[in-house]
């Protein structure tokens, strides 16, 4: 489940039960949730059987103007999933929650994916949804495909993906705070460098958002081309 869930933000980060980690910008699906600034994220898994998991993920927000002003976020995760051969697949509900937020802006969505595992490469897909609510200014969908592959005998990793924003618009002014401009797709490339139970990441994230579009309703600054590098600590 480690691969699937690895494109989700506060989404369980493969086994680990706990970790910290540092980044120069924190990116949901290419779009700034820090307004472009550095960040830190502490990470709980609590795993509940085998095939179920819950996770708790609060990360510095920095007064983000995404999110009303929110200081900190919060992701409350719960997944169900199971392996068949050489395929894992998972199911769940996250919560988003975003505290000192002025009015409303938490909001939920489900989440479902499946991943194919080769010796050291790996394919997802994936597709998150978020029914229509005031906070969002209608319903949000979001697909993913992504790779991952490592390289035999060393700690680095590549990995990859392309996602795509759809949804309805019950509020355009709401509806801007997850798709400026309307519908978008998301890129991502990077590499993973393990060294015991540190991680060091790199990657070049950005999508195809009309700036000009966005910029009247001040959210889209922080969705162009980004170079973000981060670090983590797993206990």
């Amino acid at each position: 489940m480690a691969l699937a869930f690895a494109g989700f933000p506060a989404a369980a980060q493969s086994s680990t039960l706990a970790s910290a980690e540092v980044m120069t910008d924190y990116r949901v699906r290419g779009l700034s949730w820090s307004d472009g600034e550095t960040t830190a994220q502490a990470y709980v898994g609590l795993p509940i059987s085998s095939r179920l998991d819950a996770s708790i993920t609060a990360t510095a927000l920095r007064e983000s103007s995404r999110h009303g002003g929110s200081d900190v976020g919060v992701d409350l995760a719960a997944y169900y999933g199971d392996r068949a051969g050489l395929f894992d697949w998972y199911g769940g509900v996250v919560g988003h929650l975003f505290a000192g937020a002025e009015g409303s802006m938490d909001y939920a969505e489900v989440r479902a994916g499946g991943s194919v595992t080769l010796g050291p490469a790996a394919v997802d897909v994936s597709a998150s949804y978020a029914p229509s609510q005031d906070a969002i200014g209608g319903s949000n969908l979001y697909g993913r495909i992504g790779a991952q592959a490592g390289i035999w005998g060393s700690p680095i990793t590549f990995r990859g993906h392309v996602g795509r924003s759809t949804g309805s618009v019950d509020d355009p002014v709401r509806a801007n705070r997850l798709r400026p401009g309307g519908d978008y797709t998301d890129w991502l490339l990077g590499a993973d460098y393990v060294l015991g139970p540190f991680l060091f990441g790199l990657a070049y994230t950005d999508t195809d958002i009309d700036a000009s579009e966005a910029v009247p309703a001040g959210l889209g600054r922080d969705a162009g081309s980004r170079i973000v590098a981060r670090a983590r600590f797993d206990f």
